[in-house]
């Protein structure tokens, strides 16, 4: 049975009004010139959002599941000055990539990022940060195409270093039945939004969980992809720096389980940890963020002050304490919504 023309809305209605809206957010969140481009892969056209001058490293960015490209808008600004910013809209994910094939398993998501990395001419050199869901998908790329990144930075990454916290399991599968005054809260729950670096934190959280909402009126609902740990045998055929990052009120797990997880089977990967921070902290502390992530790209290492130094016993409260709070034919193109004067 062949797919209806606004596939993956839910009606042509549905996709009118979310492009709408993406591209008024986009026009008015996204903080630096940007160029949008269509890309043709393996599995479906895909949205890319070119920033910086070109030439400079590539930085590309995975958002986390349901948030979209928009989710770096507090982060790109300080990371154009250096790096050529290409961030993603994930395939079978809200946003503007559109699946052709189904995503059934974690190889077809590395291959559609392979053919996409393909299709930009990004093939070695590339700096590869993901945030969540993205971070998983980071990691997963990484371990097949390690010889393709110079760097690797993982923001609280799904599942990845720890299995993921049964309550908030269940919180997840409670919420997608709940009304959306409920469902509102329980996502202000899990991004447990405590302005840090001003109002604009705040108000960058509540456009997270709008983003969210908006993509649950929109999309039909597809197969996700299951998460998965890393065994310690994956994390020793890592052999690009990585840097990990996670906030003391993360919910997904415990963040100082995980330090300590990562001191014991992969030494090597640098951690950070953010204080008063949780699963929303590239909004509520993006300036301590991005300075970090610049470090780490830059200098290959965390200044002594902002690396990670959990206490040498963890207590089993502390620990276990979830604080509140192929082959791609490319087909480049300028979208509706893209700023022209992009720099390069």
């Amino acid at each position: 049975m062949s797919k209806p023309d606004y596939y993956p809305f839910k009606s042509a209605a549905a996709r009118k009004n979310y492009l709408e809206y993406y591209h008024n957010e986009e026009a008015s969140s996204w903080p630096v010139p940007y160029e949008d481009r269509l890309i043709n892969t393996a599995y479906g056209p895909t949205l890319v959002r070119l920033s910086g001058r070109e030439g400079k490293p590539p930085l590309v960015l995975l958002h986390g599941i349901t948030a979209t490209s928009l989710m770096w808008a507090p982060n790109v600004a300080a990371w154009a000055e250096q790096y050529r910013i290409y961030a993603v809209d994930t395939i079978n994910d809200y946003g503007l990539s559109i699946n052709t094939r189904r995503i059934w398993r974690c190889r077809d998501l590395i291959r559609w990022l392979e053919s996409l990395l393909q299709a930009l001419g990004l093939t070695e050199g590339i700096n590869l940060v993901g945030m969540s869901y993205g971070g998983w998908l980071a990691s997963q790329y990484a371990l097949a195409h390690s010889g393709q990144l110079r760097k690797l930075v993982l923001m609280a990454p799904g599942s990845t270093v720890l299995p993921l916290n049964k309550a908030f399991l269940l919180e997840i599968a409670v919420a997608v039945v709940l009304p959306p005054r409920l469902l509102n809260m329980i996502l202000r729950w899990l991004y447990a939004a405590k302005p840090i670096d001003g109002s604009d934190a705040s108000s960058g959280v509540s456009d997270l969980v709008t983003c969210f909402l908006r993509g649950f009126r929109s999309f039909t609902q597809r197969w996700v992809v299951p998460l998965s740990v890393l065994s310690e045998a994956d994390w020793q055929r890592l052999t690009m720096p990585v840097l990990f990052v996670v906030g003391t009120n993360e919910m997904l797990y415990s963040p100082y389980k995980a330090i300590e997880h990562l001191k014991k089977v992969a030494p090597a990967v640098q951690s950070l940890l953010i204080q008063g921070a949780g699963h929303e902290m590239t909004f509520t502390k993006a300036t301590e963020i991005n300075g970090a992530v610049l470090d780490f790209l830059q200098d290959g290492v965390l200044p002594a002050a902002k690396a990670a130094k959990p206490p040498a016993a963890v207590s089993k409260e502390a620990a276990g304490r979830i604080s509140p709070g192929t082959e791609a034919d490319v087909v480049e193109k300028s979208l509706p919504g893209s700023k022209d004067d992009v720099h390069g």
